[in-house]
């Protein structure tokens, strides 16, 4: 089984000399399988100060378009998506912002379409970038590299085929490491879907390297969510929304 999954990645990239699926994109692409997913997300980033900020969410994720995340730290905030229009409330602030979906930017529309716990955001940077499959180690059976002419981004698959390493690179030399995420402890949430629980990220910038570990629990897919959950009128009662976010903070408020 092993070997197959490994075969039909490689194969998906080199078949008939065509212009073919990358690597990338077929991981991608295992996550159309997800219409629901539900976990905990915990995020750890050691400060300068020796401190660390811990980000701590629940997340419920529908297609199409459906999202609600309850913030608990640093910030206690909301964000509800009835796959119509977005809102998103932060405890104390005058203000909340809410704009239809269909008008928000490209990077908060891929964000409410990402799958919590994937690695689709590092993932879209590459797929469709030129792809050079590289020689696999005894622990990454496949690697395929991505120029992406300002940087070279590497995907290393384990031996189930799961994405298990993703760095960033100056350039093809490859001499110049900029950024590792580390993926582990891996739960299959459906037939060949899976999500990382460790997710281990350096970055190198500027001579200083910074860290930051985020760990999924209890990821369950494609199990209903109770409705009410995506209605943002029933957790914002009182609340006036900007569309915004500078405006969050400015001028009178409104009753």
């Amino acid at each position: 089984m092993r070997i197959w999954i490994l075969a039909a990645l490689v194969w998906g990239s080199v078949a008939g000399g065509a212009v073919a699926e990358t690597v990338a994109a077929r991981l991608m692409a295992s996550y159309d399988a997800v219409q629901t997913l539900s976990c905990a997300i915990r995020r750890d980033m050691p400060l300068p100060d020796g401190n660390t900020m811990r980000m701590l969410s629940r997340v419920y994720y529908q297609r199409p378009d459906k999202l609600h995340v309850e913030n608990h730290s640093p910030v206690k905030r909301r964000t509800v998506s009835d796959g119509t229009v977005f809102r998103q409330y932060a405890e104390g602030a005058p203000r909340g912002f809410s704009r239809p979906v269909g008008e928000l930017n490209e990077e908060m529309l891929f964000n409410l379409r990402m799958v919590p716990g994937s690695a689709m955001n590092l993932l879209a940077m590459v797929q469709d970038s030129p792809e050079t499959l590289l020689d696999g180690t005894a622990e990454f059976p496949v690697r395929a590299a991505y120029d992406r002419g300002h940087s070279y981004a590497v995907v290393s698959l384990d031996a189930e085929g799961r994405l298990a390493r993703f760095e960033m690179f100056s350039s093809a030399a490859m001499t110049d490491l900029q950024a590792r995420t580390d993926y582990s402890v891996f739960v299959e949430v459906l037939p060949g879907v899976w999500i990382a629980c460790l997710q281990q990220a350096r970055i190198w910038m500027e001579g200083l390297e910074r860290t930051d570990t985020t760990r999924v629990d209890n990821p369950v897919a494609n199990e209903e969510i109770p409705a009410g959950l995506f209605d943002g009128a029933g957790f914002f009662a009182g609340v006036e929304f900007v569309d915004d976010y500078k405006k969050i903070m400015s001028g009178p408020v409104s009753r």
